[in-house]
């Protein structure tokens, strides 16, 4: 048992939260609180609450830590009701980042719900209790369990006392966004209601309850409530990244399967790091079927392009090959072509389209999650520049001058020089990818602005 009261650094002179233990007579209770402020000292990350320190004072173990004057996000639905999706996916986007972080410290929270999630005035987002619900025994996971608020969000390997993983977490944040995205969560009822529900009962489709939600953001969260693990997003940066493609204005929910709740196709053009491919055995048929598809449609434009004596189309063919062969062109045809036969510029593929600011800072991510998977990169800089990513998009969609935007790109790419220095960033290559990437980022921004 403890309690957290509000308290004052007077070194610092900034208000603080204190954890203090109450069970201090207990030897394991004593341990595992120790744990808990070791477990939250490492986790550095701008969604988690921070700990400042932590110690024995007159025989009370006490752990400091940032201080949040806001609502909890419970408070906020109570008020409020179901959010707004673009309020919601933010919220969860946030709270994705944060798990897939701790994840990659093997810290699992094993108790994710809105009670836990922390709204400061700034309009920031804060996970608290990170790595309680990691050193739980099996005896303390049955009396979690008995609490209904944490049945409400828990996952079915939790119910059935299975090995868990970060996809756990997963689960449970695809509750939360269910419960931000509608006003109620997927499943209701007492203890063992919920248990058999989250194990056995498929949930019902957000847009069942809310039709306006996007139908991107519908899939993703029929995804991370799949009672098979395998069939969830892998990873928290994976609901990151689907998060943001789900609000884009131009998002279109991928084809649905025929079967309900699968997980929605892969929102990148490579797998986050970290992550793994989930098996779509249903969907092998319809690739099948495209395929042959295309085969097809290529045949019949490759017969209509030829001349009845199996000839290409002169308007397909090289200069050089294109002239009558009873005279040369005169010296005027050679340089300019006329009207009826097009230059060859005018006959090569069309430039490709200048990627939207959301797919070129998605190129950026990719390119630093490969680094981190590839230990090229050190946790600090991914977040660090994932960070200021997200607000020169946040900035871009509230309409900031583009030249300040642009200011921000160019500080960015200050930072990988001075991480390909400190060491943060490994290897060069990888670093000029990024720079160039960012370099692309600009000049999205700059067309979007156009």
């Amino acid at each position: 048992m403890s309690e957290v009261r509000r308290g004052e650094d007077v070194l610092l002179g900034r208000p603080v939260a204190i954890k203090l233990l109450l069970d201090y007579g207990d030897p394991r209770s004593a341990a595992l609180f120790q744990q808990e402020a070791q477990i939250l000292a490492r986790l550095h990350h701008p969604n988690v609450i921070s700990v400042f320190d932590t110690g024995v004072d007159g025989g009370d173990r006490f752990i400091v830590m940032e201080l949040v004057d806001g609502p909890t996000l419970r408070e906020l639905l109570d008020t409020e009701g179901r959010l707004a999706p673009a309020r919601a996916g933010e919220i969860a986007s946030r709270l994705a980042s944060a798990l897939g972080f701790a994840h990659g410290k093997a810290v699992i929270h094993r108790d994710v719900k809105p009670s836990n999630v922390l709204l400061p005035p700034d309009g920031g987002v804060k996970l608290a209790d990170m790595g309680i619900a990691r050193l739980l025994s099996p005896e303390a996971l049955t009396a979690t369990l008995s609490v209904r608020g944490t049945a409400l969000y828990i996952s079915p390997e939790q119910v059935r006392g299975d090995r868990v993983d970060g996809r756990t977490d997963l689960y449970s944040l695809g509750c939360v966004l269910f419960e931000m995205l509608t006003g109620r969560t997927p499943f209701d009822g007492d203890l063992a209601a919920l248990s058999y529900a989250h194990t056995h009962t498929p949930a019902p489709r957000v847009r069942s309850i809310d039709p306006a939600v996007p139908a991107p953001m519908d899939e993703l969260v029929a995804a991370m409530l799949e009672k098979d693990p395998a069939g969830r997003p892998q990873t928290g940066e994976e609901v990151e990244r689907s998060l943001g493609a789900a609000l884009r204005p131009d998002a279109v929910a991928p084809i649905a399967s025929t079967e309900p709740l699968q997980p929605p196709p892969s929102q990148t053009p490579r797998p986050p790091a970290g992550g793994r491919r989930r098996p779509r055995p249903k969907t092998r048929p319809l690739v099948v079927i495209a395929v042959c598809g295309l085969a097809v449609l290529f045949c019949i434009a490759l017969l209509a392009s030829r001349e009845p004596d199996g000839r290409t189309d002169a308007s397909q063919r090289s200069p050089q090959l294109s002239s009558s062969p009873t005279r040369q062109p005169s010296p005027v045809e050679t340089s300019s072509p006329t009207p009826q036969e097009p230059s060859p510029s005018e006959t090569s593929s069309p430039a490709p389209e200048q990627p939207s600011p959301q797919e070129a800072a998605a190129v950026v991510l990719d390119i630093v999650g490969e680094g981190i998977e590839t230990g090229e990169i050190t946790d600090h800089f991914d977040h660090e520049i994932r960070h200021t990513i997200e607000e020169i998009l946040r900035d871009s969609d509230k309409g900031e001058d583009v030249d300040k935007l642009l200011e921000e790109v160019d500080h960015l790419r200050e930072k990988v020089s001075e991480a390909l220095e400190k060491g943060e960033i490994t290897s060069a290559d990888r670093a000029s990818a990024i720079d160039e990437a960012l370099l692309n980022l600009a000049e999205a921004l700059r067309d979007a602005d156009s």
